[in-house]
């Protein structure tokens, strides 16, 4: 009788193994903070370390999560990130004699796929779940830059980049439920900017622009997510 059970045991386990449930997650995301480096490469070391700090901005993303058993999983995350704020003024008088400022709006665009592993840990019972996960991510982002009304035309950069996390599962019913996760990651790229125009004009007043520059961005908040998933 014990190895009948035992067998039965292994059969129910290599089933569950085989044909894994599939979990559907769509979630909002709140990052903490981006920084944007306009002059990464400037021999001045001042200049170079300057940056302009972007605030906390919300995103959504959604994930499909295999669940090959109770401890272990795997998971591809799809997300979208994008803030773009003002960061800087120029003023000037225009022909009447007016003072006017010109707003500077700086931000970025990012995409991005991360595959990862989870290990749930043994703690919660059957409607709690507490788990740990990381894995490896591809990042496709540019920079999203605008002087008064003359928008630059950005690069998109590819890079590559790892992130870890710890998050916590509750079943509201045998198959739907909610979830909250603590992600530490920072997507880093380099975008190239070029306005079309050497000059702009904003409420009369007539600006220059600059040159073709090349800034580096950095993703380096920390993301809390909640969301809700479906098992099939």
């Amino acid at each position: 009788m014990k190895a009948v059970a035992v067998v039965a045991i292994l059969i129910s386990t290599n089933s569950y193994a085989q044909c894994p449930r599939i979990q559907l997650t769509a979630y909002i995301d709140y990052n903490t903070s981006a920084r944007i480096y306009p002059s990464p490469y400037d021999i001045d070391p001042i200049i170079r370390s300057s940056y302009s700090d972007l605030n906390g901005f919300i995103s959504f993303g959604g994930e499909i999560r295999a669940l090959f058993s109770r401890s272990n999983s795997l998971g591809t995350t799809f997300q979208i990130m994008a803030s773009r704020q003002q960061t800087r003024t120029i003023y000037g008088y225009d022909p009447n004699g007016n003072y006017v400022s010109v707003p500077i709006y700086d931000g970025f665009h990012l995409t991005l796929f991360e595959f990862n592993g989870y290990f749930n840990l043994p703690l919660g019972g059957e409607k709690w779940r507490i788990y740990l996960g990381g894995g490896p991510a591809l990042y496709f982002g540019k920079r999203d830059y605008e002087i008064g009304n003359a928008k630059a035309t950005t690069t998109t950069s590819t890079n590559f980049g790892i992130q870890v996390e710890t998050g916590v599962e509750y079943k509201i019913a045998s198959s739907i439920g909610f979830r909250g996760e603590m992600k530490f990651r920072s997507p880093q790229f380099n975008s190239t900017a070029i306005f079309k125009q050497g000059s702009t004009t904003y409420n009369n007043l007539t600006i220059s622009l600059p040159p073709l520059s090349v800034a580096r961005i950095n993703v380096n908040g920390t993301d809390f997510t909640l969301g809700i998933f479906v098992e099939i």
